[in-house]
């Protein structure tokens, strides 16, 4: 940590601009490939209908996970799917939540109105 800086906090603040010019869809494949390969942080994103979860971004497992993942309602009928949250404390990943929920609201706020 330097000055207070975790390494979470450069990473979140590289997220948010590396996805600032991005559409919804591959900034969020931008960040679960990018939490992964930070954190170990398995993330994948969900179009929710009701019970249904259907996937959008990011990757899901292809074989079955030892545990049952774990949902997370996001905004925009979006949520967030991890059946492994990696190296994440659970204070992190509250922070990145809220990161996720800012990021879908900016995209899916309409533009030129």
């Amino acid at each position: 940590m330097h000055h207070g800086v975790t390494p979470f906090d450069e990473w979140l603040h590289k997220a948010q601009v590396g996805t600032r010019d991005l559409e919804l869809v591959p900034a969020l494949n931008a960040v679960a490939r990018h939490a992964t390969v930070a954190f170990g942080a398995q993330l994948w994103f969900a179009a929710i209908f009701g019970r249904r979860w259907s996937c959008i971004a990011g990757q899901a497992p292809q074989q079955p996970v030892a545990e049952a993942p774990s949902r997370v309602a996001l905004t925009g009928g979006i949520g967030v799917v991890s059946a492994c949250w990696g190296s994440l404390s659970r204070g992190e990943c509250a922070r990145l939540v809220g990161f996720l929920e800012r990021l879908i609201e900016s995209k899916q706020r309409p533009t030129g109105s």
